[in-house]
């Protein structure tokens, strides 16, 4: 394995849970203006959470794309 591409398939990984637990704590909230014209629905907060959601998972997929093409067979 290339050690620079293992280390960033890590360091993807760790970003993509740093983002996973930024939204769990509320730090990084953009569901804030959604869910003040919700008017009692779930979707428009759903809606919101949508692009930060997709993004920590194509990281975290990228992060395992990078380590386990790495290997040699």
């Amino acid at each position: 394995m290339k050690p620079v591409r293992v280390f960033a398939g890590l360091l993807c990984i760790a970003l993509s849970f740093g983002l996973v637990l930024l939204l769990g704590l509320g730090m990084f909230d953009p569901t804030r203006d959604a869910a003040a014209s919700a008017n009692g629905s779930v979707t428009p907060v759903l809606i919101a959470l949508m692009p930060s959601v997709s993004i920590g998972l194509a990281v975290f997929a990228l992060g395992v794309w990078l380590i386990s093409t790495g290997r040699k067979r």
